[in-house]
């Protein structure tokens, strides 16, 4: 499995605190069947400022565990959505996921659709391909779901959290998500992992569940197959 989307690591948002406790996910994740991680630190102004030499000191020192395990690390960014995003990443402000093309994005819970719509718009102008991170938080898209499906038509891709699927997050997400589970309205599954004791890692039994509801080719596709588009 690939995790994209995941707050490993250590000392530079709200994710985990040290490179010990960066390790122990790692090899949490090693147990689970990952063997591509990209690490999303928080990009969101006033509240998470992303040292870009801080970020990339302390990739460079976790990457070795990473390797010893079998686990290929990249950096990227979850950028909550501002009207600097696209100057943020033609600068190299701010990492792509592993500084390719594709970009998580981030919204306020209350976001309105319209200006979902027209940042993934504006990023797609610019040559990115904007995936927009744990569909199921955003009130505009869970009171009219085929707007997933509208934001996939523009060429945006959809990620969940494997705890919305799996309900650690509410009856509300799980529904949602089985809404477009059922619809194929869902690209990728991630962890959105912040710790080894809180907000931990649960692909593993999220991939059995999506593979006993809606068949394994079908997990396949959600946990490897769509994220290693990113690399393509």
């Amino acid at each position: 499995m690939i995790d994209m989307h995941c707050h490993l690591l250590f000392g530079v948002d709200d994710g985990s605190p040290t490179i010990e406790e960066s390790v122990k996910m790692l090899v949490e994740a090693k147990n689970q069947g990952i063997d591509k991680i990209i690490l999303t630190p928080h990009y969101r102004h006033g509240m998470f400022a992303y040292p870009k030499e801080k970020i990339e000191e302390n990739f460079e020192k976790l990457k070795p565990y990473g390797e010893k395990l079998g686990i290929q690390t990249y950096l990227g960014t979850e950028y909550h959505v501002n009207s600097q995003i696209v100057e943020a990443f033609q600068s190299g402000r701010c990492h792509t996921l592993a500084d390719t093309r594709y970009v998580l994005t981030e919204y306020a819970h209350h976001s309105e659709y319209t200006f979902i719509k027209q940042m993934t718009q504006e990023l797609i102008h610019h040559g990115y391909r904007p995936i927009i991170a744990h569909i199921e938080r955003y009130g505009c898209m869970v009171e009219d779901a085929e707007r997933a499906s509208e934001l996939q038509e523009m060429g945006a891709l959809i990620q969940s959290n494997a705890d919305a699927v799996l309900g650690l997050e509410g009856h509300g997400p799980k529904k949602y998500c089985k809404k477009l589970l059922k619809e194929g309205w869902i690209d990728m599954i991630a962890s959105d992992s912040h710790g080894i004791e809180k907000r931990t890692c649960n692909m593993a039994k999220c991939y059995a569940y999506v593979g006993k509801k809606y068949g394994t080719e079908y997990a396949n596709e959600l946990f490897a197959e769509k994220p290693s588009e990113i690399w393509k």
